[in-house]
């Protein structure tokens, strides 16, 4: 019986309006009070996720930035695995290298060197989720989130890699061209440096210290807090949530997943757009309570 769900947040828990349904919320709520624990699992910052579930009163520990960090219910950082700022410096010179733009996390919060490229990639989501948009409708409501994300706005980089008060926790880098092309820019130096290649959308890679992936941290989070691995359901859609959909007793994919996440998952929910991730809650509820 399932004791514990980690959730995903984009393709998977938020819809397509970038917003955590009432079903959803709904859902976790009943889960909750079933005993089940919930447990987002985001590539996001938790400064970027908080208000998503502060707006659906919905309460729960955080594993964030793909597991760079990890907070317990009340917010408090639990474990954090940063990118060494030697190795930060190698990624980021090839990324610029190749004009490629990017934003880091750091545990300071979230900079960007350019509103207008965040702007972009932001739309590009929005687009993708939402085909019948139009480009200016897309660049409204991507205005209108953007200003709800703690985004820091800074003409150089080099301000966070030279301060060592600064850990960077993740780069996360964009291109129209695709995150093959993305990936392949910085594939050797992975191997080298011991870093994890992952991605939240088809515009964009994420790069993390080795340790920090969704997997490591919900196992190590179950095993903390007693649960066993058949007792730990994820739920994903895209390839930052590949390790915890592998690790975890029941990894569900979502509908609209990529084809890699769904060929290793054990049951296949709806869409995020469908309330997918309240459709398989409310199951391993019934489960519980058979």
């Amino acid at each position: 019986m399932i004791k514990l769900i980690a959730s995903d947040m984009d393709g998977t828990l938020l819809n397509d309006k970038m917003e955590v349904s009432e079903q959803n919320a709904k859902a976790i709520k009943a889960a909750q009070e079933a005993g089940i624990e919930f447990l987002v699992a985001t590539g996001r910052s938790i400064k970027e996720a908080k208000p998503f579930f502060e707006q659906a009163n919905i309460k729960s520990g955080l594993i964030t930035l793909n597991g760079a960090e990890i907070f317990d219910t009340d917010a408090n950082v639990v474990e954090s695995f940063p990118i060494t700022s030697n190795t930060a410096s190698k990624v980021t010179t090839i990324l610029d290298n190749n004009d490629i733009y990017y934003e880091i996390t750091t545990n300071k919060g979230v900079f960007s060197n350019s509103y207008e490229s965040r702007l972009n990639g932001f739309v590009d989501i929005m687009i993708q989720l939402n085909p019948d948009l139009t480009h200016d409708e897309a660049v409204k409501v991507s205005e209108e989130k953007l200003k709800v994300m703690s985004t820091q706005y800074i003409d150089s980089y080099d301000q966070l890699l030279d301060n060592s008060e600064y850990e960077i926790l993740k780069i996360i880098a964009f291109s129209s061209n695709g995150r093959e092309y993305l990936a392949d820019l910085v594939t050797h130096l992975s191997e080298e440096e011991k870093l994890i290649i992952t991605s939240s959308s088809s515009n964009n890679i994420e790069i993390n210290d080795y340790n920090a992936q969704k997997g490591f941290a919900l196992m190590d989070y179950a095993k903390k807090h007693g649960y066993q691995p058949d007792e730990v359901m994820a739920i994903g859609d895209n390839l930052n949530d590949f390790s915890m959909i592998e690790m975890a007793g029941t990894g569900v994919a979502m509908k609209n997943a990529i084809s890699e996440i769904k060929e290793i998952a054990d049951v296949e929910t709806d869409t995020n757009i469908n309330d997918g991730v309240a459709k398989i809650i409310k199951k391993a509820i019934n489960d519980l309570t058979d």
